[in-house]
């Protein structure tokens, strides 16, 4: 836009037709029959001008340069409509692929919340069931209950005669404890009396033994001291014998 504003102003177009033309080629809100119809009632309202043909060519060349303007803004705007038209059409299958999908989950959860209603009211009937047998057990043994803490009364009444036989039981068995622990301290004297005797025994046991050794020795002496007696008689005998014999 500079560069057009720069060549009017050297072919000394008047100061007027400039802004106008700048006006117009900022606003971009005429056609191009629009602009050439205000270049020529411009041009009506001007004096004669000896450089006219000069004005009318940088005119020209200006209308040009705005038709190649308006030219290329309506290739962008054809592009953008087609580009618009490519999204509005991406846009249109999605949105019916996506209300596909939406109604064909929608039916699937559909038919799954009818099977699950269907299985959590066969899932409700057999706890109702469950529940009911529980009520039934629960009285059972309630019943139960009440025959054994009969029968639990019955038995601490046993239990209590029992036990206070027990208690007189254990008070004669209590005094039968202390006539035996005084007869086992009599049992323990006796013992330990008994165990003096017969370490005195021993004692007398193991002189015997000694003097029955010493009365074999004694024995075994004699009979030795009677065996050399007899040899010493035998010899005897024999020399007294030895001696009548030369004698004769």
């Amino acid at each position: 836009m500079a560069s057009n504003e720069t060549k009017v102003k050297s072919f000394r177009v008047s100061e007027e037709v400039t802004e106008h033309i700048q006006r117009l080629m900022q606003e971009r809100q005429l056609t191009t029959n629009q602009l050439f119809e205000e270049f020529i009632q411009l041009a009506d309202k001007q004096s004669p001008d000896p450089l006219i043909d000069e004005e009318n060519n940088v005119l020209e060349t200006t209308l040009n340069q705005i038709t190649s303007l308006f030219h290329e803004r309506a290739l962008r705007l054809e592009k953008q409509q087609k580009e618009t038209q490519r999204m509005t059409i991406q846009y249109t299958e999605t949105i019916r692929e996506l209300e596909d999908s939406v109604v064909k989950e929608s039916e699937d959860l559909h038919r799954e919340y009818e099977a699950k209603v269907m299985q959590h009211q066969e899932e409700l009937e057999q706890l109702q069931q469950q529940l009911d047998q529980l009520h039934t057990d629960k009285q059972n043994l309630l019943n139960t209950l009440e025959l054994e803490k009969q029968s639990a009364k019955e038995e601490l009444k046993v239990h209590k005669k029992t036990i206070f036989d027990l208690e007189g039981t254990i008070r004669k068995l209590e005094e039968s404890q202390k006539q035996l622990n005084r007869q086992n301290q009599s049992l323990m004297d006796a013992v330990d009396e008994l165990k003096s005797k017969t370490r005195r025994s021993e004692q007398l046991e193991e002189e015997n033994q000694k003097l029955h050794l010493e009365v074999q020795l004694l024995r075994r002496e004699k009979e030795a001291f009677e065996h050399r007696l007899q040899e010493q008689v035998e010899l005897a005998v024999l020399r007294e014998r030895n001696l009548q014999q030369n004698n004769s």
